[in-house]
């Protein structure tokens, strides 16, 4: 079970996949968590012109699109002006986990990336990294500010937690 629907409850999050489908899925989750400002775009094209204007807390971003795909999405945003824009918290969700996709979200700016399909657990818990500080929520925009190499150890912390508690389980090879 997931725990307080309130520690989300006042940030605002954009979902941004060329997938209707998955937009959904993200967005069913989300509320479920307590966000109530979600939106939505299809494209990074729009995504940029919808985190200017409506400015929100947290990006959920896929990695393959058109015209403008996730790496590009996420340097646009990295080398924006405004340093609010800029800091912006990115979690890559994609089909696409190869390691050199990985490597290039990272070397982009991504504070997150996960691999489809995604569990509501594991969303919440990076969900819950961005906007914690050990037992203190901070602003969203603040956790740009965190180096990513302990963004990187807390994203280790938590899958190795998930991996003992059971909640992830090793692939068997045939």
């Amino acid at each position: 079970m997931l725990q307080s629907d309130s520690l989300l409850s006042g940030y605002s999050i954009l979902i941004v996949d060329d997938n209707n489908f998955m937009r959904s899925i993200l967005r069913t989750m989300v509320s479920g968590f307590g966000v109530r400002s979600i939106y939505e775009a299809a494209d990074g094209a729009d995504a940029i012109a919808i985190l200017l204007d409506r400015r929100p807390d947290i990006v959920l971003c896929d990695w393959i699109m058109r015209p403008i795909d996730g790496n590009d999405f996420l340097r646009i945003v990295r080398q924006d002006e405004d340093s609010d824009i800029a800091k912006t918290p990115v979690i890559v969700i994609t089909a696409d986990a190869r390691r050199s996709v990985v490597v290039a979200a990272r070397n982009a700016g991504v504070n997150y990336f996960l691999a489809k399909p995604i569990a509501p657990a594991i969303l919440y818990d990076r969900l819950k990294a961005i906007v914690m500080q050990g037992d203190e929520p901070i602003q969203a925009r603040d956790m740009a500010q965190i180096p990513m190499g302990t963004r990187l150890q807390q994203h280790l912390d938590v899958m190795a937690k998930a991996k003992d508690s059971g909640a992830v389980k090793k692939r068997s090879s045939d």
